[in-house]
């Protein structure tokens, strides 16, 4: 199996380097791969930050890519991810992630970040 890094996807979906798609779309296409938690919290900040995509395309792009047969992800707890950070702009991707991965494992996710307080269930609490 083959691990994706952040460029690999970013070329893939972006088409923006156009010798390197095609071998983006081959190595994705062709045989089974695995996307980290990690990796598509990166193309998320990347895709938002550097190329000031709206939220809602992003998860349009990422959705249908995550759904991919040969591709193995943590499609659960990015699909929550999503959805908080879809319906919450003050969020960033990673308190996304974090209170996602809190509430996944039965944990709480303690911070003083006021926003992810506000916005997000019952296992975020201060200190």
């Amino acid at each position: 199996m083959k691990s994706l890094d952040t460029n690999i996807i970013l070329r893939f979906l972006l088409k923006d380097v156009p010798d390197q798609w095609p071998k983006t779309a081959a190595v994705i296409s062709g045989s089974s791969c695995y996307v980290t938690d990690a990796v598509i919290t990166e193309t998320i900040f990347v895709l938002e930050k550097v190329y000031q995509a709206p939220r809602d395309n992003i998860a349009a792009s990422l959705n249908p890519f995550l759904s991919f047969p040969n591709l193995e992800s943590n499609v659960s707890l990015l699909s929550d991810m999503f959805d908080l950070y879809e319906k919450h702009e003050a969020l960033s991707i990673i308190d996304c992630y974090l209170a996602v991965e809190a509430e996944a494992g039965g944990n709480q996710l303690v911070t003083f970040d006021q926003k992810l307080l506000k916005h997000v269930g019952e296992h975020v609490i201060e200190p």
